[in-house]
């Protein structure tokens, strides 16, 4: 019964199918590894995006970001915000995460710091990719330890 209630808990209700079932998956994830995810989501104003392409998006961002805060040894800082609003005629989608490793970044995007560079950084890659399809701009900056990923889309696409 105890899993059926944290399962339960995990589960989301945005708006939008395609994000309720990542955002489930991703809780879980995140509640196996004591991170605390907090999301803000007007997800039925991504109704303009493929299925496809928000599983793809939503799944790069948070994995990256849950890669980061797993690193964390302090619980309190393990913790992931992401927000969907939607203002005027634009979509808004960011993600914080606390990041106490110091991050390079090239071209507004982050370089990744895993040691084989040749097999990583798709993930940003393919954000970038899916973010410019709809004709739209991301920008990645780390401020106070926060690592930022800022995403505005045309509502429309």
């Amino acid at each position: 019964m105890e899993h059926e209630i944290k399962v339960y808990e995990t589960q989301n209700k945005t708006g939008n199918r395609i994000l309720d079932a990542m955002l489930t998956n991703k809780s879980m994830v995140c509640q196996k590894r004591e991170i605390e995810l907090k999301v803000i989501m007007e997800g039925q104003s991504l109704s303009f995006m493929d299925d496809m392409d928000i599983s793809a998006l939503f799944g790069n961002m948070l994995d990256n970001a849950i890669e980061s805060a797993e690193k964390q040894q302090e619980k309190q800082k393990r913790l992931i915000w992401l927000y969907v609003t939607k203002e005027k005629q634009f979509v808004r989608i960011r993600t914080e995460n606390y990041c106490d490793e110091k991050v390079r970044f090239k071209n507004g995007m982050p370089v990744t710091t895993k040691k084989d560079r040749r097999l990583h950084g798709y993930g940003m890659k393919s954000i970038k990719s899916t973010v410019e399809k709809y004709h739209g701009s991301v920008v990645a900056a780390q401020e106070n330890n926060w690592f930022e990923l800022k995403i505005l889309l045309p509502a429309g696409g």
